[in-house]
């Protein structure tokens, strides 16, 4: 791969073919019914899998109030959060928060369901399905192998014809929502097919959904807590990304986990001239490539 940027990790790219980076997987719950819920923020009563601080932040005065894991230790926060839950989802005077993994009505309201469970939602939406609340709309990370990319910020101008949830760095060399992927374990030897289904911070490159975590883990049972939830973070997994690859799924009612799997499997079959052999012998020299950056 001849060329390279950084966002803010470094990214190597062979323009609009493919691009590969080696990060940490980080787990994404978002897109799954069970992520949050409005009185589990820690995720530790059995109604929800997900901390609540990562699809939301608080800010007091311009500074971020830190979630911490720990319930024990993260009373400023808790006090804060139920305030705002209190208030309709909205900051009281002082602070501000930023909802980013709960769903939200055209009006801007939280999509909060039956006794409290929240629509988690993906970037990546299912355009047939027009109800912003209904969970059936997003990508479930607990059945749909995918990776996350950074987002554009508000104040970064869309590039010309490209995804413009996208970040430009990305978005320039042809990656769009619903591209396909492959991500590949070195303490396992397994590599898996993926799709990119969400967007989001620029320092998190490298999340994975749960199923692809657990994919990469040869992992059967999914994860029932916060904390479990967030226990799944793999050390290193090499990320192939091929841009503009979203038109082999087809249409987007057909779109599932097997055949996600297979199309990706397909390019990467593809990108190592007909040779899955060979694709992973390349995808080392990459790797190789990227430490010497």
């Amino acid at each position: 791969m001849p060329a390279s940027f950084d966002d803010p990790y470094p990214v190597l790219h062979d323009d609009s073919k493919s691009l590969f980076w080696v990060r940490p997987m980080h787990v994404d719950a978002d897109g799954s019914p069970k992520a949050y819920h409005r009185d589990d923020p820690h995720g530790s009563k059995g109604l929800a899998i997900e901390y609540m601080g990562n699809g939301m932040t608080i800010e007091r005065d311009g500074e971020e109030i830190e979630f911490v894991p720990d319930e024990a230790e993260n009373g400023e926060w808790l006090s804060i959060y139920r305030r705002i839950v209190e208030n309709g989802w909205q900051a009281p005077e002082g602070y501000t928060v930023d909802i980013y993994g709960v769903a939200q009505d055209k009006n801007g309201k939280v999509c909060v369901g039956r006794g409290g469970r929240l629509t988690s939602a993906t970037s990546l939406s299912r355009r047939a399905v027009s109800d912003l609340c209904s969970p059936k709309r997003y990508f479930d990370a607990l059945k749909f192998p995918g990776i996350v990319v950074p987002n554009r910020s508000p104040d970064e101008e869309s590039v010309a014809k490209g995804d413009p949830e996208v970040a430009p760095p990305f978005a320039r060399r042809g990656v769009r929502r619903g591209d396909l992927a492959i991500a590949y374990n070195p303490a396992t030897g397994i590599w898996k097919g993926a799709f990119l289904y969400d967007t989001g911070p620029r320092e998190k490159l490298g999340e994975g959904s749960i199923r692809l975590v657990m994919n990469l883990m040869a992992r059967k049972n999914a994860p029932r807590s916060g904390d479990e939830t967030n226990s799944m973070t793999i050390p290193e997994v090499h990320y192939l990304l091929f841009p503009g690859s979203v038109r082999d799924l087809g249409p987007e009612k057909q779109w599932t986990p097997r055949r996600i799997e297979r199309a990706a499997a397909e390019r990467f079959r593809k990108w190592g001239g007909g040779s899955i052999a060979v694709a992973l012998k390349r995808l080392s020299a990459c790797a190789d490539e990227y430490e010497q950056r």
